[in-house]
């Protein structure tokens, strides 16, 4: 008799790293949303919702980086570099 196949604790890809699952919650008059969400990320490109979703995430980060630097900036012209 053959011993069975030992068990690898690895992914195929011979990576450890796991991401994680959210769970998004749509309330019920807003279900048309996910019609859009799916159009959108059709328009967009994506391969999927999620993609689409962290797609929009890095988009807003950048908005809200940009919007800091520019009221720092501003608030420097103001008051003057320390």
């Amino acid at each position: 008799m053959y011993a069975p196949p030992a068990k690898s604790k690895r992914s195929r890809t011979g990576r450890d790293d796991y991401g994680k699952c959210l769970c998004l919650s749509i309330p019920y008059h807003e279900l048309d949303l996910i019609e859009d969400m799916d159009k959108l990320t059709h328009v967009e490109m994506c391969a999927s919702r999620s993609e689409y979703i962290r797609k929009l995430i890095r988009r807003e980060k950048l908005k809200l980086k940009n919007q800091e630097k520019m009221v720092q900036n501003n608030w420097a012209a103001v008051w003057g570099e320390k």
